[in-house]
């Protein structure tokens, strides 16, 4: 990883389609009875495993140069064992999708560290509707309910991921007369409930999402031809990058109103000094940082790792905050943010496990390569914090799970292109 050269302007490199709409909007799609048509899709390991796990479920999905065209409606059945990669939100958003609807049971597997993550909450809310899931080493088989249900009353804990209420709501409004999800603990990463209620209407399903329950219509699903909105966590590098040089980027396609939680860079650059404008769908920020970061991430964890390196580097301590479901993510991201701030010379400090105090120090001199821990959003960020004085990256390519052409965005922005 290269430092920025002095006096160099910062390129203006294309941002990928988001992850999150992506695979929200596929499954959505699945569900609906006739032909949908998606634009902008992010193509990256966690979509592709998504599209992949989908067509082996015998949903026709073509794979066009400019779009996707999903033939939906069909009840679910695999031909084969699913692969799902390390994509949590796939195998999140699939299992009661499969639990209700499947026509016999499903094999899924994946990378080992995927069936690590927290996944109880989601099976035992399955299991009260009937489900069961039989582990397996990096999987399992799930048995679907005996008949699909009319309606669906379920209860979960929320407290651990936010995907696991998405999952059902999806599920959810695939069926006759829709269902009502509720929880117990604060839903964890709030902001992704509203982005799956958005884009839930967006396919013609009008839910109501309230404090701690959900309300989500049947039979209201319709195909709809849509273009998917760019990736503000794919974005929060470039961001930082221009509020840490001082410089300015130009990043396209955004959407200033966009339902994506990590929108809420935009608002924790501007309070630590950085600028802002827009024209249409074309974003321009500008730095440099003015002091530290004073950011609580409870409803955008993912900004987590590219805010700390970020943070390594600006003038003046940081605080983050509602960092608690970092340890339960790809890696544990709360340790190796940590890490990364002190290999870039500065001092992380974590508090009680939900915060990190970081302060910037002395520019740091040879030392052995950064591993991110196979995460791509350690990677980011660890390319955030190269631009003081470079650095050398293990593992460079685990950043095809979100974005694979990354890098060579990154060096765009590098090169002034």
């Amino acid at each position: 990883m290269d430092a920025l050269p002095p006096g160099q302007a910062l390129g203006a490199p294309s941002i990928p389609g988001s992850k999150s709409v992506t695979n929200r909007a596929l499954l959505l799609a699945a569900q609906c009875e006739g032909v949908s048509r998606l634009k902008g899709g992010l193509e990256a390991e966690d979509t592709r495993w998504m599209r992949k796990a989908l067509q082996g479920l015998g949903i026709p999905l073509q794979e066009a140069a400019t779009e996707w065209v999903i033939h939906g409606g069909a009840r679910p059945r695999a031909s084969e064992p699913l692969w799902v990669g390390a994509s949590g939100s796939s195998l999140r958003f699939l299992l009661p999708w499969l639990a209700l609807q499947a026509q016999e049971p499903v094999i899924l597997a994946g990378e080992p560290r995927l069936f690590d993550r927290p996944l109880g909450p989601l099976l035992k809310a399955i299991e009260a509707l009937g489900g069961r899931w039989e582990s397996r080493p990096s999987g399992g088989i799930l048995h679907p309910v005996p008949a699909p249900p009319q309606r669906l009353e379920v209860l979960v804990d929320a407290s651990l991921s936010s995907q696991f209420v998405t999952g059902l709501a999806l599920a959810a409004a695939g069926l006759p007369e829709g269902g009502r999800i509720r929880w117990t603990g604060e839903a964890a990463s709030r902001s992704y409930l509203e982005l799956s209620d958005h884009w839930l209407r967006r396919f013609g399903c009008p839910s109501r999402l309230e404090p701690g329950f959900w309300e989500v219509p049947g039979g209201q699903l319709r195909p709809q031809s849509l273009t998917l909105p760019g990736d503000w966590s794919g974005a929060a590098a470039f961001l930082c990058a221009a509020a840490v040089t001082g410089r300015a980027i130009k990043l396209a396609p955004l959407d200033s109103g966009d339902a994506q939680g990590d929108r809420q860079l935009l608002e924790i650059l501007a309070g630590a000094g950085c600028s802002c404008a827009w024209n249409g769908a074309m974003l321009t920020l500008k730095g440099p940082l003015q002091c530290g970061f004073r950011a609580d991430l409870t409803n955008c964890p993912d900004l987590a790792p590219v805010l700390a390196a970020a943070a390594a580097l600006a003038p003046g301590e940081s605080l983050l905050t509602g960092l608690h479901t970092l340890p339960l993510k790809e890696c544990d991201r709360l340790d190796a943010s940590a890490e990364l701030v002190r290999w870039l010379g500065g001092s992380a400090e974590i508090l009680d496990g939900v915060a990190m105090r970081i302060r910037p120090g002395p520019t740091p001199g040879p030392r052995p390569p950064f591993d991110p821990r196979r995460d791509h959003r350690m990677a980011f960020a660890a390319a955030v914090g190269a631009l003081r004085a470079g650095g050398e990256l293990r593992d460079p390519d685990c950043v095809a799970k979100t974005f694979p052409t990354f890098w060579e965005a990154w060096r765009c922005m590098l090169e002034g292109r």
